[in-house]
């Protein structure tokens, strides 16, 4: 249709200006002029012939693109729970698919409970097609082998960490993990060796500080388990702290964990966690496992924040 309108244009109005041209002027002027104002009109014509484009209509790949693009900036910006929020949307409208899904899925360990994040771990699996590029087999693994250490499924776990691994033998998360699932599986050694081989690849871990230190009180080492936690505790979070203070307490030196819990904690919180401590020592004293008191100590969460 846009091409016959320009036609039209061009023939009425050509026509038009020579005859206005041949009454006035003589034959080589008229000749000149002629074909300049053609060349004019034709330009003039071929402009109003062009409409502006029409606004983009709304589909829903241009909103699912949207979507992503909000999710990934409130993501980028720390505001986990928005971002979880849009993806839950987009998958409610059948908008996820793939690597979004693992997105997704990744996300969720961060802000929802570990059962769902497996849930969505394992339905991103089946999507993705193999063989999976090694960051995506890499973030499959170590996120379902996270979630099933949180809810105790220590042999999925121990699968699910093997096959990080596999991907990314330095992987300072997935050793971590493993180390964790041998702590578990009773094999203390093996446990410190993947502690101390993340510590190796990155000094500040402090995931794997605290574990290698737990590792060595299980072992009954609590001189080691000192020295392993006093270099960082000065500059680390309240969770060294405790884990230093349990370890004073347990080496009858109950005067330099309270002085060491008085410097970011209230008095009242301080003497409740040394309340505490006191009778797992107690306990330990009088022949209780050690692994099973810091097992009971992690079902009983301390207060771990820093007090105004």
């Amino acid at each position: 249709m846009m091409l016959l309108s320009w036609h039209w244009c061009m023939t009425y109005t050509a026509l038009h200006v020579m005859k206005v041209v041949s009454a006035v002027m003589t034959s080589a002027v008229k000749a000149w002029l002629g074909l300049l104002l053609l060349v004019m009109v034709l330009s003039g014509c071929s402009a109003a012939a062009r409409q502006p484009d029409a606004p983009q209509a709304v589909t829903p790949e241009n909103r699912a693109e949207e979507a992503l693009n909000l999710a990934h900036v409130l993501r980028d910006n720390g505001r986990l729970q928005a971002a979880y929020e849009v993806y839950a949307r987009m998958d409610q409208r059948g908008e996820l698919a793939g690597q979004y899904l693992l997105e997704f899925a990744t996300l969720a360990s961060r802000v929802r409970p570990p059962q769902d994040a497996l849930q969505l771990y394992a339905r991103a699996a089946k999507v993705l097609p193999e063989p999976r590029a090694d960051k995506v087999q890499l973030a499959l693994c170590l996120g379902q082998g996270q979630a099933h250490l949180a809810l105790g499924q220590v042999n999925a776990a121990a699968h699910d960490m093997r096959c990080a691994l596999k991907v990314s033998p330095d992987n300072v998360q997935a050793l971590n993990g493993r180390g964790v699932v041998y702590n578990l599986q009773g094999q203390n050694p093996q446990a410190q060796a993947d502690f101390s081989r993340a510590l190796q690849l990155d000094p500040g871990f402090t995931p794997a500080l605290n574990n290698l230190a737990l590792a060595h009180l299980v072992a009954g080492d609590i001189k080691q388990a000192i020295n392993v936690l006093q270099p960082a505790s000065q500059h680390g979070g309240v969770a060294l702290r405790l884990n230093l203070a349990l370890a004073y307490v347990l080496n009858q030196q109950p005067e330099q964990a309270r002085q060491l819990l008085a410097e970011r904690l209230k008095a009242d919180y301080v003497s409740r966690i040394m309340d505490r401590f006191e009778v797992t020592a107690s306990r330990i004293a009088g022949g209780a496992s050690v692994a099973h008191e810091l097992l009971l100590a992690s079902q009983q969460p301390l207060p771990l924040k820093d007090q105004p």
